[in-house]
């Protein structure tokens, strides 16, 4: 049923039981995995600095962080015994996460949710509203 699949992944718990689900699914099922990262976009006070300095340090700061996070998915993925792929996007949370479920025609996206009692995560929900494909939401 699900041949390829991707998954949000950041430094969250609910994203590391995310890929953890995901990985088992994937080797269960034989499919593929993505995992996708989105490289949050730059704080609002860079705008206001007279030099882009700051703001390139920043950004190259960022994209280390992120190429590390997806190498500690790359190697859990490894452990497990799956290869996968692994994408980094800037920009919007939702609209990169939405996009790359499109753009690698996924049948099944796996994101965290997180653990609220009364409320759930702005982006997972905005996820689920908009979702292309099947959707499984891991607490």
């Amino acid at each position: 049923m699900f041949r390829r699949s991707t998954v949000a992944f950041d430094e969250s718990a609910e994203a590391r039981r995310a890929l953890q689900a995901a990985i088992e699914l994937a080797k269960t099922l034989r499919a593929s995995l993505t995992v996708i990262s989105v490289i949050e976009p730059a704080p609002i006070y860079f705008s206001f600095s007279t030099s882009a300095a700051p703001y390139i340090r920043w950004s190259d700061e960022m994209r280390n962080r992120y190429i590390t996070i997806q190498e500690k998915a790359r190697k859990f993925a490894e452990d497990a015994g799956l290869s996968i792929e692994a994408e980094l996007s800037k920009g919007a949370e939702v609209e990169s996460i939405l996009e790359a479920a499109k753009h690698n025609q996924s049948d099944l996206l796996v994101i965290g949710m997180p653990k609220h009692n009364w409320i759930v995560g702005h982006t997972a929900q905005e996820v689920a509203e908009r979702v292309p494909c099947a959707l499984l939401e891991i607490r």
